[in-house]
C-alpha cells in the first residue's frame, strides 16, 4: 500500500532522497508537512511538529511531538500535519506498529455440517437389542420388524446429536441477525459469543463519535451550554462570526477535510444560523497568521464596508498574553486584571483535568493597515468528543449480564477517564494504565493489574493485542469492539472481534468476525447466541424425555 514511495534522509552528512525499499535501521529520516511516514522513527530533532496518527492511535486530534516528552516516536502510516523533525529508524516493514497489522489474514468462516453419525451415540443401539431380538421371536413380518427397528436406531442416533442440533438452530438464529443487517463472517463466533465475560472497546468511533463539538461557552462575566445560546446580543454575534471565519478552510465545499477544532466552530456558526457563504463572501480576508505549534495560536484579518476586524484563537495561555481587555456579556469591555486571568487560567485547567479541550477566541477592531498588537478577549471555548448514543445503555446490559467492560484506546488519560466515568467503565477504580507504564512493566504485572484496571490510554495496537492475550491467560473469553486500523491486531487475536458495517478501517473489517451497524447490536447478537444455548439445554431434555418414553414402550412390550 505504501510501495513506491521516495523518503529524505541524511546519510554521511549528506541529504538524499532514496526508495522506500532502500531505508534502513539506524538512517536519519527527515520529515515535513505533508509527507507520509514510512517507518518507525525515534525523533531527534523537531521544530513545531504535528503528526496525525488517528490510523494507529484512534486520536481525533494531531499530536505535538517533542524530543524530550513522552511523544518521541512516529509510527509508519502516520502523516506530518506541521513543521518538521528528523528521527533515527528503528523498525521498517512488518516490524512496525503498521506492518504488525497488515500482517493480520482474514475471510469469512461458514458453520459446517456436522457428521450425522457419531460414535459414541452408537453404544445407544445396544438399549434396542433386547427388545428387537424379543420381537424377532413373537412376531412373524420380519421385513417390517426390521424397517421399524431400523428407524428407530435412526432416530436415536440423530437425536442425541447435539451438534446437529445446533447447527440448525445456528443458521436459524444467523438468518435472523443478518435480516437486521448484521453481517456474521465467521458463523463459528456464535459459539464464543456465549462465553464472552469480557469485552473491550476502543473509544474513538465505537464509544464517542469521530467528531469534536463546542460543549459550553465560557464569557468572562457568564457560562452558556448550547441549549443557551441563542440570544441576539451582539457579543454572541460577535462568537457566532468568529467560529465562522477565525480558521484555515478557505474553500468550505472541503470543511469534512478540515482540522477538528476548525469543524466543530464551523458547525457552531451554522447551528446558530450563520450562512458560512454568505458571510465569508461578505467579509474580505486581509490578514492570515496560519496555526503553528511552537506560537499555538492562528490570527486573520478581515474587512466589512471599510473596517477592519481581527480575530485570534489558540491555547488560552497564549491568546491572555496578546489581549489588554476583555469583554462581558453585555459587551463591556474592561481591562485584564489579576482577578480575570486567574479565573480564565483556573477553569481552563480545570476543563483541561476533567477530559475536556479549551480553545479561547479574541478580536480586535482596527483602523490600522497593519495586524494589531493587542486584541480583546472574548471566550474561552470547551470542546468535547461526545459519547454515542445508547452506549451507556449497552455498558450497564453488559454489567447485568455479568460482562465486564474495557477501554483500549490511544486517546489522552484525562480523556479516557472521563468518557469511562460517563458509559460507566471503570467506576470501580480511579486509576488508568498508559502505555507508557506497561512498556516499563513486565508481562506478569501488567496481567495482575489487568483484574481490576478498566480503563487503558496511550496504547499503541500490539499493546491492545497484549492485554487481550493476557486476559485470556488468565481464563477469560474476550471480545473486542473497534473500527480503526490501530483496532486491528487486537480484533484478529480477540476470541470474537466485532467492527462496523460503516464508517470503519477496510483493515479492521478484515480481520473482525462480526460488522454490527451500531453498539446496541452488539446485545442482539448476545441474546441470539444465549438464545441457541438455551434452545439446545431444552432440546436435551425434550430428547432424554423421549428416548427414556420410548425404551420403557419397548421393554414394556417385551416382558408382557
Amino acid at each position: 500500500m505504501l510501495k513506491g514511495n521516495t523518503v529524505t534522509i541524511e546519510r554521511m552528512g549528506k541529504i538524499v532522497s532514496v526508495a522506500e525499499d532502500d531505508l534502513r535501521k539506524g538512517d536519519i529520516l527527515l520529515l515535513q508537512a505533508g509527507d507520509l511516514v514510512l517507518a518507525d522513527v525515534k525523533l531527534v530533532e523537531v521544530r513545531g511538529l504535528e503528526v496525525d496518527e488517528f490510523d494507529l492511535t484512534g486520536e481525533i486530534m494531531p499530536v505535538d511531538k517533542k524530543v524530550d516528552g513522552e511523544d518521541v516516536f512516529v509510527y509508519k502510516g502516520s502523516r506530518v500535519t506541521r513543521g518538521n523533525g528528523k528521527g533515527v529508524v528503528i523498525a521498517l516493514g512488518e516490524e512496525t506498529e503498521y506492518g504488525k497489522i497488515l500482517k493480520q489474514r482474514f475471510g469469512q468462516v461458514k458453520y459446517k455440517f456436522p457428521s450425522l453419525i457419531r460414535k459414541r451415540y452408537l453404544m445407544l443401539l445396544v438399549f434396542l437389542l433386547p427388545p428387537f431380538i424379543a420381537s424377532l421371536t413373537r412376531l412373524s413380518n420380519l421385513a417390517l420388524i426390521c424397517v421399524i427397528y431400523s428407524a428407530m436406531a435412526v432416530f436415536v442416533v440423530l437425536t442425541q446429536n447435539n451438534e446437529l442440533f445446533k447447527y440448525v438452530l445456528t443458521l436459524s438464529e444467523v438468518k435472523k441477525i443478518k435480516s437486521q443487517n448484521i453481517q456474521i463472517l465467521d458463523e463459528t463466533s456464535l459459539d464464543f459469543i456465549n462465553n464472552i465475560d469480557v469485552v473491550c472497546f476502543d473509544k474513538t468511533g465505537v464509544l464517542t463519535t469521530r467528531d469534536i463539538e463546542v460543549k459550553r461557552i465560557h464569557f468572562a462575566d457568564e457560562t452558556l451550554d448550547m441549549n443557551s445560546f441563542s440570544s441576539s446580543k451582539h457579543i454572541f454575534d460577535l462568537t457566532k462570526i468568529a467560529c465562522a471565519l477565525c480558521n484555515d478552510v478557505i474553500f468550505f465545499e472541503k470543511i469534512n477535510q478540515a482540522d477538528p477544532i476548525d469543524r466543530a466552530l464551523i458547525a457552531l456558526a451554522l447551528e446558530n444560523g450563520i450562512d458560512i457563504n454568505e458571510i465569508a463572501s461578505k467579509y474580505k480576508r486581509i490578514y492570515e497568521k496560519p496555526f503553528d505549534s511552537e506560537d499555538r495560536y492562528m490570527a486573520c484579518g478581515f474587512e466589512l464596508d471599510g473596517k477592519k476586524i481581527y480575530f485570534a484563537k489558540g491555547d488560552p495561555e497564549i491568546i491572555l498574553r496578546m489581549c489588554k481587555h476583555y469583554v462581558t456579556v453585555s459587551g463591556v469591555e474592561k481591562k485584564l486584571d489579576l482577578n480575570f486571568l486567574s479565573s480564565i487560567n483556573a477553569k481552563s485547567r480545570s476543563i483541561d483535568q476533567n477530559g475536556d479541550r479549551t480553545i479561547a477566541l479574541a478580536y480586535s477592531f482596527s483602523t490600522s493597515e497593519t495586524p494589531p498588537l493587542y486584541y480583546t478577549f472574548l471566550c474561552l471555548l470547551q470542546l468535547e468528543n461526545p459519547v454515542k448514543a445508547g452506549v451507556p445503555e449497552v455498558v450497564e446490559t453488559l454489567r447485568q449480564n455479568g460482562i465486564r467492560t474495557l477501554i483500549l484506546t490511544g486517546d489522552r488519560p484525562e480523556t479516557v477517564m472521563k468518557i469511562g466515568e460517563e458509559i460507566g467503565i471503570g467506576n470501580e477504580s480511579s486509576y488508568c494504565l498508559t502505555g507508557k507504564s506497561m512498556a516499563k512493566m513486565d508481562l506478569a504485572e501488567i496481567a495482575r493489574q489487568s483484574d481490576y484496571i478498566s480503563v487503558y490510554a496511550r496504547l499503541l495496537p500490539s499493546q491492545k493485542a497484549i492485554l487481550i492475550m493476557l486476559l485470556q491467560q488468565r481464563n477469560n473469553s474476550v471480545a473486542m469492539v473497534g473500527d480503526g486500523a490501530n483496532d486491528t491486531v487486537a480484533l484478529k487475536v480477540a476470541d470474537v472481534g466485532i467492527s462496523f458495517a460503516d464508517n470503519s478501517s477496510p483493515f479492521a473489517k478484515r480481520v473482525s468476525k462480526i460488522l454490527i451497524n451500531d453498539l446496541p447490536d452488539l446485545l442482539t447478537i448476545i441474546q441470539s447466541a444465549r438464545r441457541i444455548k438455551q434452545r439446545i439445554s431444552y432440546l436435551m431434555w425434550f430428547r432424554v424425555t423421549i428416548l427414556s418414553s420410548m425404551l420403557v414402550f419397548l421393554y414394556s412390550s417385551m416382558l408382557n
